[in-house]
């Protein structure tokens, strides 16, 4: 069962979905990657917090077409998908209260790819 709420992550980030899928995707990463981590279970409920909060804002934030230039055909891009929780700061701040670096680790993009179209 998560440890948090729908209403509690509407106090930390501004959003009008249902958070229930953030929180399930949050709580699968404490459960399976921070529950032996020996954090207390206010902070994996901290950590799952802002997690979920991370979720939504890369839904609702991230992505989609920013700018686009006609003449000498240019087009700007939405969000780095390559940072994982470092892309947001509720992300970031998750990382930050998991002191034994497993997010970290996570957020580390393991492969760069890169494509430029002429």
């Amino acid at each position: 069962m998560a440890l948090v709420t729908d209403s509690e992550v509407k106090a930390v980030i501004d959003t009008e979905r249902d958070t229930t899928p953030f929180i399930n995707a949050a709580h699968l990463i404490v459960t399976e990657d921070l529950a032996n981590s020996g954090h207390s279970n206010d902070r994996l409920k901290q950590i799952e917090l802002y997690l979920a909060a991370h979720f939504v804002c890369v839904t609702e934030e991230s992505g989609g077409l920013t700018s686009s230039k006609v003449g000498q055909a240019s087009e700007t891009y939405g969000g780095k998908f390559t940072q994982g929780f470092n892309l947001t700061r509720y992300g970031q701040q998750a990382v930050v209260l998991d002191t034994t670096g497993a997010l970290a680790a996570l957020a580390e993009p393991t492969k760069k790819a890169e494509f430029s179209v002429i």
